[in-house]
């Protein structure tokens, strides 16, 4: 996995995250065998974990895809958008700031905004 810095997650047996020109990969931890990738449905981005769901982050769009931790393939559960995005970010720049989910509370950055969604199932 060549990860830049968006980070990977282990699930279990196997490693999760973005992967420079394959995608979002899935790969078992003990072997290093790809299991899957998915290079077209989600930009490059970081990612984290909780309830065996995956919190993908598309640095370039502010994408958020909820995706089921599984070596089955690429599960996408739903998405949205993070509005209103930052007016003060570089045109260069990205959202680089790893999503984090703290007592059923996901919080995101872009620049000077900060999201928080609960993510606390039921």
């Amino acid at each position: 996995m060549r990860n830049h810095h968006g980070g990977v997650v282990l699930v279990g047996d196997y490693l999760y995250g973005h992967s420079d020109g394959t995608g979002w990969l899935c790969q078992n931890f003990k072997t290093g065998e790809e299991v899957w990738s998915e290079l077209r449905k989600l930009g490059k981005g970081a990612v984290t974990c909780a309830d065996g769901m995956l919190y993908c982050l598309d640095e370039s769009d502010g994408t958020v895809a909820l995706v089921e931790a599984s070596p089955s393939g690429w599960q996408e559960r739903g998405r949205f958008k993070l509005t209103p995005q930052t007016t003060i970010r570089s045109p260069q720049g990205r959202i680089w700031t790893h999503p984090v989910i703290s007592n059923g509370k996901l919080f995101l950055r872009d620049q000077n905004l900060i999201y928080c969604y609960d993510v606390k199932g039921g």
